[in-house]
């Protein structure tokens, strides 16, 4: 035989036998129902101290207490905060439809999973692992917008006629031009043309434009750069026959001019022409005639002259660094 289990607790109110309950005695059974719901409250009432006249208003707290409408706390309850002032929505329980019957949802197949959905416009049903374009994959990230990073334009443009992308640089001034500049150092991406002799690797670019014209170099590794110190530039002939037998690059001493009056010995002044000293082919020679004007046969055609001095040897001029694009 065995003592009743006694809570600290005041029952609501004590069970009636009915003359249909059966006979069922021990811990649960019906017959100590009454019993133990009286000694509940006589322990309850035990440890509150409670004299009669505040029995009613603590069984009432003790009532409420039990029977709380909202916790002290909230709690949370499958991730979703509850503290029983509302129904929640459990997600995969409560809904109709989210439940996975299939069986054990921690194990169950892409089968049994609800309708496909789509993550970033990407089809999954949990079968197999997915990847986001721009996301996983490298190489997918879309930079089309973003400046700050972008290895590469997306558009090809043109810079003076020269492709560009953005990936390279590019040179828009072709190897091998010639420009001069008011400054006594080169500018980056520019040589000094003062005749150095620099590598055919280094300046690859420069070598294929001009290869070995203005000097071969060592003839192997090297090649020389136009020497344009104190030079002043004349066009290149290219066939038009006034500058006859030059070839590109070629350098030419300064000469005294002899000059063909075929419009009129009026046209010239003595002070302004240089030295006539001879007219070859016919060997007329002035040098020892004295200064003025004469007629001579040159190649089957009487010509006129002038023997003597010009006073101005070079025309004003300002001196610049001349350079070359590599």
């Amino acid at each position: 035989m065995a003592n009743l289990k006694e809570s600290s607790f005041w029952e609501e109110g004590i069970y009636q036998w009915e003359t249909s309950d059966p006979v069922l005695g021990g811990e649960n059974g019906i017959d100590n129902v009454p019993t133990r719901q009286l000694a509940n409250r006589t322990k309850w009432l035990k440890d509150n101290k409670l004299d009669k006249s505040a029995t009613a208003v603590s069984a009432d707290l003790a009532k409420k207490a039990q029977v709380a409408d909202k916790l002290s706390k909230a709690r949370n309850v499958g991730g979703v905060a509850f503290d029983g002032t509302e129904d929640i929505d459990l997600p995969g329980v409560n809904k109709p439809g989210n439940q996975n019957t299939s069986g054990n949802a921690a194990t169950a197949s892409y089968a049994a999973q609800i309708a496909a959905r789509k993550i970033g416009g990407v089809i999954f049903n949990a079968k197999t692992d997915i990847d986001l374009p721009g996301v996983n994959i490298k190489g997918n990230q879309d930079t089309s917008g973003n400046a700050a990073t972008a290895s590469k334009l997306q558009t090809i443009c043109t810079i003076n006629g020269v492709s560009f992308d953005g990936s390279a640089d590019i040179n828009a001034t072709p190897a091998g031009a010639i420009q001069f500049f008011a400054m006594e150092t080169a500018p980056v991406g520019w040589l000094k043309a003062n005749g150095a002799e620099v590598s055919r690797t280094l300046y690859a670019n420069l070598f294929a434009a001009i290869g070995t014209t203005f000097g071969a170099g060592d003839e192997k590794t090297t090649f020389n750069l136009p020497d344009l110190r104190g030079e002043f530039l004349r066009g290149w002939d290219d066939g038009r026959a006034i500058d006859n037998g030059r070839i590109l690059g070629s350098w030419q001493i300064g000469t005294p001019i002899s000059h063909d009056d075929t419009q009129g010995i009026g046209s010239f002044n003595p002070t302004n022409m240089c030295r006539n000293v001879r007219e070859y082919g016919d060997n007329w020679n002035f040098d020892y005639w004295p200064e003025g004007y004469y007629s001579a046969p040159y190649g089957g055609v009487m010509k006129t002259y002038w023997n003597g001095f010009f006073t101005m040897t070079r025309p004003r001029n300002i001196a610049l660094l001349a350079c070359i694009k590599i």
